[in-house]
């Protein structure tokens, strides 16, 4: 499995733009690398920071939902709050992750301008 494997799992031509957004926009941020990661029926981009599993995309037909987790959150320049106010769709997971259905390439880049503004 590879990253280009995870963008044929997605139909919708929007979601696989917003998929390209996100694989670029994180490969050009320092210390952080990608993995496509395959797990049964559920495959996923995992985006490390140094060590720590941080961000995660996970391809879908229409959408690629994307992650902001604990390791990041812990890190406290992303909170909940925050995410919430640039994206007020945005939900808050059981295990105290954010995630965010992402359809098209505008979104993914305002995500990633907001994680960039928190580096």
């Amino acid at each position: 499995m590879n990253i280009a494997d995870l963008r044929d799992e997605i139909l919708a031509a929007d979601a696989k733009a917003a998929f390209d957004v996100l694989v670029s926009g994180f490969s050009g941020l320092a210390g952080v690398t990608l993995h496509a990661h395959e797990q049964g029926f559920l495959n996923s981009l995992r985006i490390l920071r140094e060590a720590d599993f941080c961000f995660a995309a996970i391809p879908n037909d229409d959408w690629v939902l994307a992650y902001i987790r604990k390791p990041e959150l812990r890190r406290g320049r992303l909170t909940a709050q925050s995410v919430r106010a640039r994206f007020p769709e945005a939900r808050l997971t059981a295990k105290g992750e954010i995630t965010l259905r992402i359809a098209d390439a505008a979104t993914a880049t305002r995500w990633l301008d907001m994680i960039r503004d928190a580096a």
